[in-house]
């Protein structure tokens, strides 16, 4: 890419930034169904982008029912009954698969068709289990939006500090069949990034965070931040795509956008369920 490209680039990732950032934080703050509604788009549009993708490689998913299933799931998380949504959306698409008109295309259209439910849809819900787990002590109905908070500002900076470090010192690639691009120098400072920022975020917003709890969530999101922009790579390379798609200027798609926050949403919602949250 020329000087010139980079810095229109670099102009666009900053615009939308500058708008989409206190939009989200402020929607995680609101909470109830305005945040919701956030999320199942960001869940629907993700979807789409994954079937598009997909179909490029030659597959043939249940695109509409997933897209279906995916506000499913985000609605039954809502509703506290993951469980039951997540057992009706994968029975439903088995069964869909049965009346395939070509049988050889019936598992393959079901296994991808759940690979994005599980991946974009359950993952990604998490964001509103987060949203929905009681605060960390009494007196704080905002709870739930530091923990939001606390997925965002870990994930961006992770990014960040992957980026910045990986183009200007990256040597070493990381996953070269996979993400040539990617160096193990950016990841380690996609993961000094990620333990800076949950230090700042005990000291900040997340005051309930021990300092056990600093750097286990800061290494805990650096890797799966990462792992998590992995399996979009693998997926984009599988069908000989750079971006999920245009959709939001200087940033790609919505799986560009948010494929590091679908691994490192259930890892914070798993972590302070188990040991924050009394």
């Amino acid at each position: 890419m020329s000087k010139l490209g980079r810095g229109s680039n670099l102009i666009h990732r900053t615009a939308v930034g500058v708008v989409a950032v206190p939009v989200l934080l402020f929607l995680a703050w609101v909470g109830g169904i305005a945040f919701v509604a956030l999320v199942a788009v960001i869940v629907v549009l993700g979807l789409s982008e994954f079937y598009r993708l997909v179909e490029a490689g030659g597959e043939k998913p249940l695109s509409q029912l997933g897209l279906v299933g995916g506000l499913g799931l985000c609605l039954a998380v809502w509703c506290g009954e993951a469980h039951v949504g997540l057992t009706l959306v994968a029975g439903s698409i088995l069964v869909a698969a049965l009346f395939r008109r070509s049988l050889r295309d019936s598992l393959p259209a079901a296994a991808t068709t759940l690979a994005g439910l599980l991946w974009i849809g359950w993952l990604g819900s998490h964001l509103i289990a987060l949203r929905e787990l009681p605060g960390p002590g009494q007196g704080d109905p905002y709870g739930g939006a530091r923990y939001v908070w606390l997925v965002l500002s870990l994930t961006w900076c992770c990014d960040t500090g992957a980026y910045g470090v990986g183009v200007k010192w990256g040597r070493h690639r990381l996953l070269e069949r996979v993400s040539p691009g990617k160096s193990v120098e950016g990841a380690l400072g996609g993961i000094a990034a990620s333990l800076g920022m949950a230090w700042i975020a005990g000291k900040w917003f997340a005051p309930f965070l021990e300092s056990a709890d600093v750097i286990a969530l800061g290494l805990g999101v650096g890797v799966v931040s990462q792992l998590g922009d992995l399996v979009e790579s693998m997926v984009k390379r599988n069908a000989g795509v750079k971006d999920a798609s245009h959709l939001i200027p200087g940033h790609g798609g919505v799986l560009d956008r948010f494929d590091s926050m679908f691994f490192s949403a259930p890892l914070v919602y798993l972590y302070l369920r188990f040991f924050v949250i009394p």
